[in-house]
Order: structure tokens, then sequence, then C-alpha cells
């Protein structure tokens, strides 16, 4: 089945991404992962930032990232790579990530608490996480987000981005 958003939502997630990696203050050395990529738009974005870093793309859907890859070689990009991942249960390298987005991909999957526990170990301390979404209520978000620090979540039109940074003792910490 193929699902085509409409204008409407089209206009409403285009004009998201200034907000996106303003929040996300990607740097030139930064390590991005970008959760729900689809057809890698965001991360050929944090590939540019990231110039001297590398962003990777996850989603669980193999013909987006086909399609991911044949854009991002033809745009020229030498620091992007894309993965089928399912962010709930993938095997992130340990903090191997100073920077995670993601523009729906998280907040929409069947359990977000489990993807955000799974995420936070791929964290750097000191790293951050930007996501958005346009259903989310901030209460259900800052509880997907328990543990999380400086967790905030902003109306911005008509989406909502979502900051947060890692955990200091990390989910599966005892005690």
């Amino acid at each position: 089945m193929t699902v085509i958003a409409g204008i409407r939502q089209s206009l409403t997630w285009n004009g998201v991404d200034a907000a996106l990696f303003a929040a996300a203050a990607v740097k030139p050395a930064d390590r991005v992962l970008d959760v729900g990529c689809g057809t890698g738009a965001t991360t050929r974005i944090a590939a540019r930032l990231a110039s001297r870093g590398h962003a990777v793309g996850v989603d669980i859907s193999a013909p987006l990232l086909r399609t991911a890859q044949k854009l991002t070689a033809a745009e020229k990009i030498a620091n992007a790579s894309y993965q089928v991942a399912d962010a709930q249960v993938h095997p992130f390298p340990a903090c191997g990530y100073d920077v995670i987005v993601s523009r729906g991909g998280v907040l929409s999957l069947a359990d977000p608490a489990a993807a955000c526990r799974n995420l936070a170990r791929a964290l750097m301390p000191g790293g951050r996480l930007v996501l958005v979404s346009s259903r989310s209520d901030p209460d259900r978000v800052r509880a997907v987000l328990d543990g999380w620090e400086n967790v905030e979540v902003v109306r911005h039109e008509g989406i909502r981005l979502v900051t947060a940074g890692r955990p200091r003792r990390m989910p599966t910490d005892a005690g």
C-alpha cells in the first residue's frame, strides 16, 4: 500500500527543518542518527551539517532506504549511510551518537518509550535528542521521555518540537 501525504501535511512537515536543526545544533564533527528517515531528506541535511562527522538514517522500510541511498549518491554526500532498523530493539552502538533526530518516527512507533530507552543508550553523555510530532500531546511525550534531562515540548507551526538531553542514569541502571 502506498500512502501519499496531503498537501496540507506536506506544507506543515516541510516547514519544520529549520526549527528541528536549530534545536539539534549539529556540529561539524557530530555523529547523527536519524530515526524513521524514510527517503533520507533529514539524514542528508544532517550529513551536510556534520561535514566532518557522519549521519546514519534508520527506517524499517528497505524500499525507502534504497531510494535514500540513490538520492544521497546523486547529491554526492559521502558521509551518510542507511540501515534497516527498528529503533525499539536495534542494537545501536553504545554512546555512538552525539545527536539523534526524528521527524515523527519515534513517537509513532508501537512502543515509543522502549525506543527512547534504546536510543538513550546510543546517545553520548551530553547528547541531544530532537523529535518532531504532529499529534502527541505534551504530557504523553513527557511520559515517554521519563528520566531524560531538560525535556521541552513546544508548539511550532502546527507541530510539536521535542528536545531532551541524555538521561544521567541509563534506563537499565539499578537503584
